[in-house]
């Protein structure tokens, strides 16, 4: 009887300290990179991030995007994703717009475990049925994501992926009538852009307090069919508490980088603020 319940108090522990470090790993996702890690059944993973960018290239560009996620785990190696991009203020020239960017539902699957040489992979589908701020755009992507423990304390995150958007545009082509010259509708005109990209990201990251604060930095890429490409590298820190009293602090994460452009068509400079919480 003795044996049954010390082997059943060490199961206990094993599998809290698996479940500790599944815990610990979806909320140290970095900002820009997906890890193949998936959230556990039952559980749900929510984000919130202000991303601040300026972006100069003759033309004056700062944006202020709230982009917001979750995450829901239901299986042991799948989750389902819910996205949204709220564009705060977006400053164009001195003109000012607001209002939900993008709207996204997906599916992530873990479909290989980390051996010795080999990473986490997973794949993930997302499906944007809405896209830009007039929602005239729609979009599908797959991605490939890959997660390795190089060492104890140093892992590496890859992700590969592309993006199909589509947007309609609607002409309406109009005409004076009548001895007033009014206005009327003579003719519309609809027309569809299908626009193909690539996305590339790369997180080296290193475990300064093993699950309590990592230091990274990002490499996040796009690139266009058209051959306009974004890179960013993003200095990063991720902070995570772990109270055992406090549930508003519990399996917490706080996150900050700062993105530098690489290029022209990239943002000079910017900086992002986040905090994501295992529920």
């Amino acid at each position: 009887m003795q044996g049954k319940f010390i082997g059943a108090a060490a199961l206990t522990i094993v599998l809290s300290v698996f479940a500790h470090e599944a815990f610990g790993a979806h909320i140290m996702e970095p900002l820009g990179t997906e890890i193949a890690s998936t959230t556990p059944r039952g559980r749900m993973f929510g984000q919130i991030v202000y991303d601040y960018s300026k972006f100069e290239n003759g033309t004056t560009i700062k944006t202020h995007v709230l982009p917001v996620e979750f995450e829901l785990g239901v299986g042991e190696r799948t989750q389902l994703n819910l996205e949204g991009v709220i564009a705060l203020r977006e400053d164009t020239a001195g003109v000012h717009e607001s209002g939900v960017d993008e709207l996204a539902v997906g599916v992530k699957h873990r479909f290989l475990d980390e051996g010795r040489v080999a990473p986490d992979m997973a794949f993930e589908a997302e499906y944007v049925p809405s896209a830009g701020l007039t929602g005239n755009g729609k979009a599908v992507a797959g991605a490939l994501i890959l997660s390795k423990n190089v060492t104890p304390r140093f892992v590496l995150h890859l992700n590969g992926g592309y993006e199909l958007e589509t947007e309609r545009e609607v002409e309406v082509e109009t005409a004076p009538v009548g001895s007033g010259g009014e206005d009327v509708v003579v003719g519309i005109t609809e027309e569809a852009h299908n626009q193909a990209t690539w996305f590339y990201n790369v997180a080296p990251m290193i475990k300064v307090i093993p699950d309590k604060l990592m230091v990274l930095a990002e490499f996040n890429g796009r690139t266009s069919a058209s051959g306009d490409t974004t890179m960013v590298v993003v200095p990063e820190v991720i902070a995570v508490f772990q109270s055992d009293t406090n549930f508003a602090l519990q399996n917490v994460a706080f996150k900050f980088g700062v993105p530098f452009g690489l290029n022209d068509d990239s943002p000079d400079i910017g900086f992002k603020f986040g905090i994501s919480k295992l529920f």
